[in-house]
């Protein structure tokens, strides 16, 4: 029974930790909702933010002061409140290539596979296609995306 309990816990605080966006900014920061969306729809799949104004983040959730949330992929895209002018990584995370992931370099295949992205006013689109060499990100509107090793200059 102690273990079942313990296994409950552990369920509810991670649920509790990687639904919808947490303000991992200063409160003195405007934000805009940025409009995340992938081309087609792929099940299970979830966009997650991690601030990157301080460096590179660790892309874990729940304790990792830098994880802003997340939310979950659909082709007519999802809002998400974005500070504006700070770089944040947006990472297309799927449960199914979390091994591959791990076994594929970890952080390094993680940073592959986000974007650096700066909000830098109303009106930003992004979506993820996974094409031949991995994800794909494209834009619109007022956004400045880079490769997530940005950070690591």
């Amino acid at each position: 029974m102690k273990c079942v309990t313990t296994v409950l816990a552990v369920i509810a605080l991670s649920l509790a930790a990687c639904t919808g966006p947490r303000r991992a900014y200063r409160a003195s920061d405007s934000t805009v909702d940025a409009l995340v969306m992938v081309e087609e729809a792929e099940r299970n799949s979830a966009f997650k933010f991690y601030d990157a104004s301080d460096g590179c983040p660790s892309y874990r959730d729940g304790t990792n002061k830098k994880y802003m949330g997340m939310v979950r992929a659909k082709e007519e895209g999802a809002p998400f409140p974005l500070p504006v002018g700070t770089p944040v990584h947006v990472f297309l995370f799927n449960p199914k290539d979390t091994h591959l992931l791990l076994a594929d370099g970890g952080l390094k295949s993680v940073r592959k596979r986000a974007a650096q992205v700066t909000v830098t006013g109303e009106g930003a689109t992004l979506t993820a296609t996974r094409g031949p060499e991995g994800i794909e990100w494209t834009f619109t509107g007022p956004v400045k995306v880079e490769p997530a090793s940005a950070c690591e200059d």
